[in-house]
């Protein structure tokens, strides 16, 4: 599972990345500018559900279903609080200082508190810092609901379910009811991941190598379509976001277990180059993604944008270590959840 903490502590990396937006830099060649055929959110998502369908779906077999509950459903509830401390300051942030460089776009005139408050109360805005926050809060309460169906074998129930609910929400143009897919499949995953890879392993090596190695080749194949444009330029029809496309979650699955089977087998090289910073990042993703905001902001605030690379790659880099140090402050998830 060691390897699944480096994954995500990628994902977190590749976020920092593309939320500061200082382009060119030399980060830009592994997160692709937050532009390729799938983001990181894909990832983080998907690697989110698993987590969960594994540890409170497989693990907590036995415990009642009541408890597994009431600890999912008290999750969500202190993100969805977090989705709206951090939206708060955010915006208020960027309604009352004047920023050297561009930060998030806000959607509402200046001091317009209460069409804010109303909509941040109701789930209807998150900042898009911290937008993944209200996404998570909505998958953990509803949580219960497919780990009860997976521990009656109705999983085929809840297969249907999830994907009819990315149909309704294409449908009517809802944003969770898409991204849904990508956690609660993952989560079904999650809960039979040990007879999945006890199935996995019976597959001859050099297959699922070729077919990791496929994944790979794609990603690099977007990354090459895309770098050479101008930050912003490129569009899909065929891998849009909004709507989410059958092509990009297909994809989403495709590279995440690519992914997967290269942080496996790479486990020692990155150990030993890259721990420091993955393993923290994956240990405390959900403290990482809320600090990062605060850290992006406070640059916004005093660094001037700027088109030189080695500039922009140090400010990324300092980005990155000013969360990385933040995060590692003894109990600082007393305040922040972890």
């Amino acid at each position: 599972m060691q390897s699944l903490d480096y994954l995500r502590g990628f994902f977190i990396l590749i976020i920092i990345t593309d939320h500061l937006w200082r382009w060119p830099n030399i980060f830009q060649y592994v997160s692709g500018r937050g532009e390729l055929w799938v983001s990181a959110a894909e990832g983080f998502v998907i690697i989110s559900g698993l987590l969960v369908g594994y540890v409170r779906g497989r693990k907590g077999l036995n415990l009642p279903m009541s408890e597994i509950s009431k600890k999912l459903i008290k999750r969500g509830a202190v993100l969805y609080i977090w989705a709206f401390i951090t939206t708060v300051l955010l915006v208020a942030a960027s309604w009352y200082l004047t920023f050297r460089s561009n930060i998030a776009f806000v959607p509402y005139t200046q001091s317009d508190w209460g069409g804010l408050l109303r909509d941040v109360l109701l789930l209807q805005y998150t900042h898009s810092l911290t937008h993944f926050l209200y996404l998570y809060a909505i998958f953990l309460i509803l949580s219960p609901l497919f780990i009860w169906l997976l521990r009656i074998r109705l999983w085929h129930l809840a297969v249907a379910i999830s994907f009819l609910g990315w149909f309704i929400g294409v449908v009517t143009s809802n944003e969770w009811l898409q991204w849904q897919v990508l956690f609660f499949i993952p989560a079904i995953v999650g809960f039979n991941l040990e007879p999945t890879l006890r199935w996995l392993r019976k597959i001859p090596p050099r297959i699922t190598t070729l077919g990791a190695l496929f994944g790979l080749s794609s990603i690099l194949i977007s990354g090459a379509i895309i770098l050479p444009e101008s930050p912003g330029a490129y569009s899909s029809e065929i891998f849009q976001r909004y709507p989410l496309s059958v092509a990009r979650i297909v994809l989403a699955f495709v590279w995440f277990i690519s992914l997967v089977w290269l942080f496996n087998r790479s486990e020692p090289i990155i150990e030993k180059s890259a721990g420091w910073l993955l393993g923290p990042f994956g240990q405390k993703s959900l403290t990482a993604y809320i600090v990062h905001s605060f850290v992006l902001t406070a640059i916004a605030l005093v660094v001037l944008p700027t088109s030189g690379f080695i500039l922009n790659s140090v400010v990324t880099m300092c980005a990155i270590l000013l969360t990385l140090a933040i995060i590692k402050i003894p109990h600082i998830n007393t305040i922040i959840p972890r």
